[in-house]
């Protein structure tokens, strides 16, 4: 489909992106991209033919302070998950805008994505209970769920509502127990049982993480490496 046919017309939430003759200039000018709309509630690879990574529009809204606003789309680069344009409806005419930034919004995706990124995707420090509704929407309707929860827990962290924080990083732990970043995981959460006063939990997570340590690296952590991950607790 060309841009044109699909964006703000069709139902479809994201569209895989591609070009005539796949030359990177072609991707200057988004009137040659062929869009392809993919299913789901969510961006996972289910939807997608062949390896989950390329160019992709994603549907989202611009939220304000007072509200969440225009519709828009943002152009996001995977496996990276870089989002550098988004496009927006002016005048009856499609534009393509280099940020995230709309006038006094921020462009957010409406659906969540079945890949490890940035979470700040997600995040818009005018109204950021959007971007974490957004991804316990996605939580719930995704196959593959560890890559939302961790946006979903690094995004409550960083509001300070630590019991949902830990929560999330559960969900991911449950599918993610021998994964490349489970010590980060539990280090992560960790903490946060610290700040809410469960110090039984903590400590239950600091051996949690001793086992993951033995089991990637083979051996023991050393005292040293294990106060520099969690200091004096």
């Amino acid at each position: 489909m060309h841009p044109k046919d699909a964006l703000f017309k069709s139902s479809s939430k994201a569209f895989y992106a591609t070009t005539d003759d796949e030359d990177w200039e072609d991707w200057d000018d988004f009137s040659k991209f062929n869009l392809e709309p993919l299913a789901g509630g969510t961006l996972a690879k289910e939807y997608v033919a062949g390896p989950f990574e390329g160019v992709f529009l994603v549907a989202g809204k611009v939220v304000t302070k007072h509200e969440v606003s225009r519709d828009c789309y943002l152009q996001v680069v995977l496996p990276e998950r870089i989002c550098e344009f988004c496009f927006l409806l002016v005048d009856g005419e499609i534009v393509r805008q280099r940020g995230r930034r709309v006038g006094e919004g921020t462009a957010i995706p409406v659906i969540a994505i079945e890949k490890f990124g940035v979470p700040q995707l997600f995040y818009s420090k005018e109204n950021p209970d959007f971007g974490i509704e957004v991804l316990r929407r996605g939580l719930r309707l995704a196959r593959e769920k560890k890559d939302i929860a961790f946006d979903l827990a690094v995004l409550l962290r960083q509001e300070t509502r630590y019991q949902e924080a830990i929560e999330a990083f559960s969900i991911c732990l449950v599918e993610a127990p021998e994964s490349p970043i489970a010590l980060s995981l539990y280090q992560q959460r960790q903490q946060l049982y610290m700040l809410t006063g469960d110090n039984e939990a903590a400590a239950e997570d600091k051996r949690l993480w001793e086992v993951a340590f033995k089991r990637k690296y083979g051996r023991q952590a050393s005292d040293t490496e294990i106060q520099a991950t969690f200091g004096e607790c």
